[in-house]
């Protein structure tokens, strides 16, 4: 029977850790589940010796590093070129530093396929976690250390914010833990009594339940976080690092009382300062999926180093811009650029990448202070030529058109809306949010079917209806750009680009949300002051034969630069009749709220209580935190009574549990004493509870304790026993009000001893 419950034991702890892997598998792209659950069963064959026999646990720490070692043969076998054990050393060690910098360069998903070495680190990072998780929860039989190590990559999995949500990984790993700690019991003892076997199904059943309804009531692994649990704060009181992700935190940002000047910026052409693009919108969030994959090697002319980039395959024609970048009292992983960037000169080699979207990042932060000279093009455009340029636009850009749920173009039948309607109608709460946007767009881009014309109704619409606040209202709205399109219509930077770029993507042209910093303040000609207040988010469109055009769909804000853009100096619409002066002119400077810049005091617009029912429960992280209480109190204090029951000699333990047993009598009222000797606390259990000990376990415990007599685990084994039966028959005589009081430790109120049939009675308690 013993070796039934190390098998079920074995197996829920290889559940747990295959959960736990799958949930990493969740931010990799394609999926290497294949690799991660071969990993999880060598790391959990290797670190289990000492569960088939507890003595033998010190084998595992030989064949740890043995499965190590056969793993990563069998993911990235060695060159033939690599000869000898200390060149097998280097090769893995260059490996997993390769993949490492891949790590560190890259966004979630992670884009795996470019780099088989991230495969490598994943693979080497899990088993050595599960290798830790299984030593202390298999050999050494402490399942709540090996829950806790499995946690951390199940908890990393499943917080990353850019990843679909779902409820299942964290609702199995909670039964699974639930099911390793009851297992754990039945590896120490001959055989389970049924009450132990409901017991635990109990217990994980309430543990499910309990991590469900805290799953769908916070902000966790199936709620859609208003703000992500990375979110960006690079002036706070530590070193600040620039991490240009979505959900960043613009409203505190831009709060004029912390307005800090970030850089200086000395150029020939006034320019948007561009970070990155966010290329991926998830129904809630615009995230970057594209990995700073191409390294830009440097060029040593002199004192400097020289960075030329590749250059695009399609780009806006512009003008030739001399750019320097003085970064002040702040670290940053990306480099600014006003334009195109061209040629990149600093005074140090740096591990400079670029992606897809011509951004550039470095694979360590540089600063607090940084100057570096960048040659870029800033895009010259004519609005007339990006009208009839079509939608004939390559493969490589279908990722700039995917959306959560189907575009205008892709609904069936002639009745454009009911279709809308149709598909949305079988989805989810989030996805029926939506439902409002067929018609919206309908009554904003109307007939237009040129994108460029789409692009400036969007744009000037935006501009128009909607307003700019750093508080937006609250909504029953879980996506804040539904919310931001149907029911708020205000908010701030990240809502204006982010809803331009879903609706453009809705109407067929490829978009992005490019952040960084606006021009910032001219200081003398050709230099400008950028402030944390003019950190920002825009629109970027892309156009055949011309390439990327920005757009800026926030009021108040204009791009400096002649682009396409109806707030680009001097912009005459060309699908306006009569001209500028026509009615189709677009107007870039709509009446606007205050702006952080302008010293304007934010707060909430007038009349807007309404809100989801969690967002105005106030009470329920006071009502969280008094359950958490109210649960975690008995079980740490019957967790620190009982804790020397399992640490030192056979002597100090016996001790332990003979106190434990005056200790559980006191607590339910029973007149006992830290005088009484073990005779007197078991005549008072005989007649309290009429249990019967075994006839001379008082003197051999007594002998162990005064006269000398080494303690056997017997003692300690029938001690504990009786202790248990002890507790048991107090909690039935008892009831379970007295029961719950005496886990919490509260006194009896009052205590008579009155004799009835030879019985002690509490009163009272």
């Amino acid at each position: 029977m013993r070796a039934v419950p190390r098998i079920l034991y074995f197996a829920c702890f290889v559940g747990l850790a295959l959960v736990a892997a799958l949930a990493l598998d969740r931010v990799v792209e394609p999926s290497m589940a294949t690799t991660l659950s071969r990993t999880v069963f060598i790391a959990a064959a290797c670190a289990a010796p000492g569960l088939i026999y507890r003595k033998l646990w010190p084998l595992a720490i030989v064949l740890v590093p043995v499965g190590c070692y056969l793993l990563l043969r069998t993911i990235a076998p060695v060159p033939e070129a690599v000869e000898g054990i200390a060149g097998q050393y280097h090769f893995y060690v260059d490996q997993l530093y390769e993949g490492t910098l891949f790590y560190q360069s890259s966004f979630f998903p992670l884009p795996i396929s470019e780099s088989p070495q991230v495969q490598l680190l994943f693979a080497f990072t899990l088993y050595w976690l599960v290798a830790a998780a299984g030593f202390v929860g298999l050999s050494l039989h402490r399942p709540l250390a090996a829950v806790v190590v499995l946690l951390v990559v199940a908890g990393f999995g499943l917080t990353v914010d850019t990843v679909e949500r779902s409820l299942w990984p964290a609702l199995l790993f909670v039964v699974l833990a639930a099911c390793l700690l009851v297992l754990s019991r039945g590896i120490r003892r001959p055989g389970w009594r049924v009450r132990e076997i409901v017991a635990g199904g109990v217990v994980g059943v309430v543990a499910g339940a309990l991590a469900l309804l805290l799953l769908v009531t916070t902000p966790s692994v199936v709620a859609t976080p208003w703000q992500d649990w990375r979110a960006w704060d690079p002036f706070g009181d530590n070193e600040p690092v620039y991490t240009f992700n979505w959900l960043q935190n613009y409203p505190d940002l831009l709060d004029p009382a912390k307005n800090a000047v970030v850089m200086t910026v000395e150029s020939s052409l006034p320019s948007y300062w561009r970070a990155n693009a966010l290329d991926q919108f998830t129904g809630s969030a615009w995230v970057t999926s594209q990995a700073f994959s191409r390294r830009v090697v440097a060029e040593q002319r002199g004192d400097s180093y020289v960075y030329e980039m590749p250059t695009a395959e399609i780009a806006p024609p512009g003008k030739t811009a001399t750019e320097t970048f003085a970064i002040q009292s702040v670290s940053t992983y990306y480099l600014f650029a006003g334009g195109d960037p061209r040629v990149l000169t600093f005074d140090r080699s740096v591990a400079l990448f670029m992606n897809s979207m011509r951004s550039l990042r470095v694979s360590a932060a540089l600063g607090p202070s940084l100057i570096y000279s960048l040659t870029a093009v800033v895009p010259d455009l004519d609005p007339t030529d990006l009208v009839g340029l079509g939608s004939d636009y390559p493969n490589s850009l279908s990722g700039y058109l995917t959306l959560p749920f189907r575009s205008r173009s892709d609904l069936p039948g002639e009745d454009g809306e009911q279709a809308w309607r149709e598909t949305l109608s079988g989805g989810s709460m989030s996805d029926r949010e939506w439902l409002g946007l067929y018609s919206l767009n309908e009554r904003v881009v109307g007939d237009a079917t040129d994108p460029y014309q789409i692009a400036l109704r969007l744009e000037r619409h935006l501009r128009n209806s909607y307003t700019y606040t750093l508080q937006p209202p609250a909504s029953d709205y879980s996506s804040p750009y539904a919310a931001f399109l149907f029911d708020t219509r205000s908010g701030y930077c990240q809502h204006f680009a982010g809803a331009m770029a879903l609706l453009l993507r809705y109407n067929g042209v490829p978009s992005r949300v490019a952040v960084g910093f606006t021009t910032g303040e001219p200081a003398d000609p050709g230099i400008y002051v950028v402030s944390r207040n003019n950190a920002h988010a825009w629109v970027e469109a892309y156009f055949p034969t011309v390439g990327w055009v920005a757009f800026d769909p926030t009021p108040g804000r204009n791009l400096p630069a002649d682009a396409g853009s109806s707030t680009s100096p001097g912009f005459v619409d060309p699908f306006a009749e009569g001209g500028s002066s026509g009615p189709g002119t677009v107007i870039t400077e709509p009446p606007r709220e205050n702006f952080p810049d302008e010293g304007g005091e934010q707060g909430e617009t007038e009349g807007t209580t309404s809100g989801s029912w969690l967002k105005r429960a106030t009470w329920l992280p006071w009502v969280v935190g008094v359950l958490v209480v109210a649960v975690g109190w008995p079980v740490a204090r019957g967790m620190w009574r009982r804790r020397r029951l399992h640490r030192g000699s056979l002597h100090e333990r016996l001790r332990a549990s003979v106190g434990l047993i005056r200790t559980e009598l006191s607590d339910y009222g029973a007149p006992v004493t830290p005088a009484h000797t073990l005779d007197e606390l078991l005549e008072t259990a005989k007649n309290h509870v009429r249990l019967e000990p075994d006839p001379g376990f008082a003197d051999r415990v007594e002998a162990v304790v005064f006269g000398g007599r080494e303690a056997s685990q017997a003692d300690l084994q029938k001690s504990e026993s009786l202790r248990r039966e002890l507790v048991k028959r107090l909690r039935k005589r008892h009831g379970w009000v007295r029961t719950g009081l005496a886990l919490y430790g509260v006194p009896r109120l009052s205590v008579r001893n009155r004799r009835h049939s030879g019985d002690w009675y509490t009163i009272g308690g």
